[in-house]
């Protein structure tokens, strides 16, 4: 398979071979993620009951967790160590994405690697940690609303864990957004005020988005989901302003389309052909004295 840092441009079929390459190897490091989360699998069990345990000692219950499949608890430690390989080798596969779009970029963009991959992998586990430690405010209101209607909380652990692992994996993803933006506007796709001017679109496209991911119909849990995600759009604001005031003015010829750009280095070669037809003009009546 061609380099893909080679200058020539690549096949659409030489595309689509890195990009299986890129993603059997992402799936390697997801296993191999996977291995580690197996070995701790119990403790990460204990770690993931904790929020709802938290939120019984709110409402003042007994919380028992129960199994009703006969290899209900295989899968579930199996589906533990999934989402376990997918934060855990993170870093890796976003790497991996990361080298996939790279070729596709322009020199200035490139240079931005060294803040954006630390920054995306931090983000992700920083929408999964906050998702954590704020689920127990959820699980406490729905078994409150439970205790209203007059009936036992008792909770079945698979839709439990199903229900916190979306959730954590979603979040995980969602606070790539100010990223994902800031970016964007680094690269003049965007820029603040396009942002500031539709962002009652983005607050229904995200409400939108929160209802579809989220695993019930409830409204609470979709504005659980929502307005994090509406704080950081705002956060996006904030940034792309900061990145266009740190923009250094572009050399000539750069932001402009491809067939602007080939017009300015045309001007350009007809220019310098000029000059030296007319320097050495003037040489030779200078030698011809």
């Amino acid at each position: 398979m061609p380099s893909p840092r080679t200058n020539r441009e690549a096949t659409f079929f030489e595309h689509l071979e890195e990009l299986r390459g890129r993603i059997g190897r992402s799936l390697l490091y997801i296993i191999g993620g996977m291995i580690a989360g197996w070995v701790f699998r119990s403790d990460l069990l204990t770690i993931l009951q904790h929020p709802a345990h938290i939120a019984a000692d709110r409402v003042g219950i007994e919380l028992p967790f129960r199994i009703f499949e006969p290899a209900g608890g295989l899968v579930l430690m199996m589906v533990i160590a999934f989402v376990a390989g997918l934060v855990i080798s993170s870093p890796l596969w976003f790497m991996e994405l990361w080298l996939f779009v790279e070729p596709a970029l322009e020199r200035h963009e490139k240079r931005y690697v060294v803040f954006m991959l630390p920054s995306a992998v931090g983000l992700f586990v920083g929408g999964v940690v906050f998702c954590y430690f704020i689920s127990p405010r959820a699980f406490e209101f729905f078994f409150r609303i439970n205790q209203s209607m007059g009936v036992d909380v008792e909770l079945t652990l698979q839709p439990y864990l199903y229900f916190l692992l979306r959730l954590l994996i979603v979040f995980g993803l969602s606070f790539e957004l100010p990223l994902v933006l800031m970016f964007l506007g680094r690269v003049g796709i965007i820029n603040s005020r396009w942002l500031i001017n539709w962002w009652r679109h983005a607050v229904v496209g995200i409400f939108i988005l929160a209802a579809i991911v989220t695993p019930t119909i409830d409204p609470f849990t979709m504005t659980f989901m929502a307005a994090p995600l509406v704080l950081l759009y705002g956060l996006s604001i904030f940034l792309v302003k900061i990145v266009e005031k740190r923009q250094a003015p572009e050399p000539a010829g750069e932001g402009l389309g491809p067939v602007e750009a080939e017009d300015a280095e045309s001007e350009d070669e007809q220019d310098w052909e000029a000059f030296y037809r007319t320097d050495g003009a003037e040489t030779g009546d200078d030698e011809g004295v």
